[in-house]
């Protein structure tokens, strides 16, 4: 049933009318992993995450992982994840994780000869875990979390049970998941926290000077950073925004591509600026700061005094362990 739903899936997004821009670029992406990819002839560790902040809990273990085996692979199911990866002292390659068909990732598998698996978070597709079950390949899921909401959709409780004790160990990030784990007879797991909190500490060591950042606050306001927002947060800052203009705010989307960022410069006052266009001599007539520069959020948080996190009002509230460990007093 999942081979012929996925199949189905997999020609509809190859129709011409259907999808965005962006899937049409990972399509594209997708049709030249086999080009790209190098084959090993050794043996690798393969990394798997879902996109960039998924690979934000498996980060601080890479250095340890290169004691075992220094031949890293690193692949991403997200555009978020390929298209920003900056590591690249990390890992041999970077690639992009092909669709779960079984002949797709049996030729990948075999391609990127793993000695052992490392995937992170909730990214469990079936052929891949099938595959490396019958290899019998040591894979091990880090950072695993289920929402308790989840676990009352039968069909998605049901793929747990299933895939779950495929892997030769499952990391879990908190007691609420190992319990799941336990009471559905899955004995292969332990509580481990969440590694994300390693990578936050080892982040807040580096010592950050970003002269962009640094002109833009030369006025001494107080700084509110609205960090990974969505359209769901847009009314509530926007009218906070501008009632308080004895503060400097920095504002960065959750998703940054020019449509968004388009749409938050038509709805500040004229007084805002991107971060890309900051003249470091010219900054003091600007009291909005608009980012539109991916991958810089974690840093920008040291600048603040206070931050709003987005994302509370849909799906789940972004990263708070970041703005958290420059002491920010934080409301989401």
């Amino acid at each position: 049933m999942y081979n012929l739903l996925l199949r189905l899936i997999y020609l509809y997004v190859h129709l011409p009318f259907t999808g965005s821009r962006n899937r049409k670029k990972w399509l594209l992406e997708q049709k030249k992993i086999f080009k790209n990819l190098i084959y090993n002839k050794n043996k690798s560790i393969w990394i798997h995450c879902s996109s960039l902040g998924e690979y934000e809990h498996i980060k601080p273990l890479i250095p340890e992982l290169k004691k075992i085996n220094p031949l890293i692979t690193t692949t991403f199911f997200s555009p978020s994840g390929y298209e920003n990866f900056k590591d690249f002292h990390l890992t041999n390659q970077v690639l992009y994780l092909p669709f779960d068909l079984k002949e797709n990732m049996s030729k990948f598998i075999k391609a990127i000869n793993p000695m052992m698996v490392i995937v992170s978070k909730n990214e469990i597709w079936p052929n891949m875990m099938k595959i490396l079950k019958n290899k019998n390949t040591p894979c091990f899921l880090i950072g695993f979390k289920i929402k308790k909401s989840k676990l009352k959709n039968w069909l998605i409780k049901r793929y747990y049970i299933k895939y779950l004790p495929k892997f030769t160990h499952v990391f879990c990030q908190d007691e609420s998941t190992f319990n799941f784990l336990k009471s559905s007879n899955i004995n292969n797991c332990s509580i481990t926290g969440d590694t994300r909190v390693n990578q936050v500490l080892i982040d807040a060591q580096i010592k950050l000077d970003d002269q962009k950042m640094n002109a833009f606050l030369e006025n001494e306001k107080k700084t509110i950073i609205y960090g990974s927002i969505e359209k769901s947060d847009y009314k509530i800052i926007m009218d906070f925004i501008q009632s308080k203009k004895n503060l400097n705010h920095v504002i960065v989307p959750h998703e940054i591509n020019q449509n968004t960022i388009n749409e938050l410069i038509e709805l500040c006052s004229s007084k805002n600026i991107k971060y890309s266009e900051l003249d470091i001599k010219d900054t003091k007539k600007h009291n909005i700061l608009i980012v539109d520069t991916f991958g810089i959020l974690k840093k920008l948080y040291k600048y603040a005094n206070i931050s709003y996190i987005g994302g509370g009002f849909n799906q789940g509230v972004h990263n708070t362990l970041e703005p958290a460990i420059y002491g920010n007093y934080m409301f989401f």
